[in-house]
Formats: structure tokens, sequence, C-alpha cells
């Protein structure tokens, strides 16, 4: 390629791709700035402010589990408080189960949901409003968590924490710097759907685009230096 036809490509390639190369910069710098802990919400909670019981062997065996459902997956057992409980997947759905007959129990409501929250969350802010998700996760948790209670914290970041309504157990954890980290993460591996795909074709062509940029650029700046006259020819 002539020196012009490489200037061209290199003018035209950063023309397109320097918007995005733009946003790479900024979302880059924000998630690189942050505490990935705070995003999480550590702040917030404490997985490990659980209170310590002792708690007998389940009356209802494994043995026992098994036999009445064959078809179940993922089983284990675990602590709610005070209270030994199977938990299990039936046809893909989690379940909990009693340690002690094996039934299957319901969803737990809205007093069990804030007393499993408060039993986790280490700030001082009140719960403002709980809802039960069943269905239509919001964007902000997978859909395969569901279904949740989502208990909105009244506090200046507009927390929200998220637990399990089949076992107590707190999902995740959210507020605004999230949110804000989510967008800057959907700008930066541009997945405008799922924000998960980083194999995308978009960010592929981008990717691609930004490369060639560079790669042109690279050249016209060693043509540059080649083209310089040297001391002995400028005598």
């Amino acid at each position: 390629m002539t020196t012009t036809q490489i200037r061209t490509c290199h003018k035209w390639f950063a023309l397109i791709a320097a918007m995005q190369l733009l946003i790479w910069l900024a979302t880059g710098a924000y998630m690189v700035w942050m505490d990935i802990e705070f995003i999480r919400g550590k702040p917030l909670v404490n997985k490990a402010n659980t209170a310590m019981y002792q708690v007998k062997a389940p009356a209802y065996s494994f043995a026992d589990f098994f036999k009445t459902h064959p078809d179940a997956t993922e089983i284990s057992l675990y602590t709610y408080q005070d209270t030994l409980y199977y938990r299990a997947k039936i046809a893909g759905k989690l379940q909990r189960f009693s340690s002690e007959t094996g039934e299957v129990l319901p969803l737990l409501d809205n007093q069990q949901a804030l007393a499993a929250a408060e039993l986790v969350y280490t700030g001082k802010a009140k719960f403002a409003h709980s809802t039960l998700i069943e269905q239509s996760a919001p964007s902000e948790i997978p859909t395969r968590v569901l279904p949740v209670w989502q208990l909105e914290l009244d506090d200046a970041m507009h927390s929200t924490l998220y637990i399990s309504a089949v076992t107590g157990q707190m999902v995740s954890a959210r507020h605004d710097y999230w949110r804000l980290f989510d967008i800057m993460w959907m700008l930066h591996i541009m997945d405008y759907e799922t924000r998960e795909n980083v194999q995308n074709p978009l960010l592929t062509i981008m990717s691609t685009l930004a490369l060639l940029t560079a790669l042109f650029g690279i050249a016209l700046a060693y043509i540059s230096f080649r083209s310089i006259p040297s001391r002995e020819e400028q005598i």
C-alpha cells in the first residue's frame, strides 16, 4: 500500500472507531477506579454475619429423600435460622423441604424475608418496600434466581437486597453504583441485551477496526520517521 492509501485508511478507521474508543476509555476507567467489593455490595451485607446454631441430624434421611424424589437434583442440607432444611431441584425448579417430614414447604412470607435480610444487613437504613417476584425478573438479577423477595432500603444509594423466597438466603445486593457499573459494562462489551456475551459480533467488528486503526497509525509513524532526512543529508 502507498503512504496515501495508508493515511486514508487510518483516517476513516479512526473516524468510525473514535466514539467507541472513547466509550471504552471512559467505561474502563470507571470499572478500574471502583472497588469491586463495594460494587458487589460488601458495605451493605455480611454473608458471614449469621448466628451459630446446633442442629440435630435430620429425621428424614437422605435415603428417604432419594426414595421419595428419585428425580431430584442438586440436593443439599442447609440451616435457615435454627432449623435444618433440604433444598433440591425438582424438574428444574428449586424447592425447600422439611428435614423432619420431607414435605415441600411454601415460599417465605414477607416477615420471614425481612428477618432473613436483617440477619445479613449491616447498615442502618430501614426497609422501605418489599415485593415478591416470581416472574419477569428485573434486569439487575438473573431469571434463574426466581422467586425472590425484593427488599428496598431507604438510603441514598437506593439499595436493594434480594432474598430467595425458597431458601431465605441472600441472592444479591444492588445499589446505584452497581447499576451504573452494569451500564458501563454493557457499553464496554457492546452487548446491549444480555450484557453477558463478550464474543458478540459487534464487539468483534469494533475491536478489529480499532486494532487496524492502531496498526495503520503505527505504519504512518514509521513512514514519517523514515522520511526525516539525516543530519548528513541536511548538510
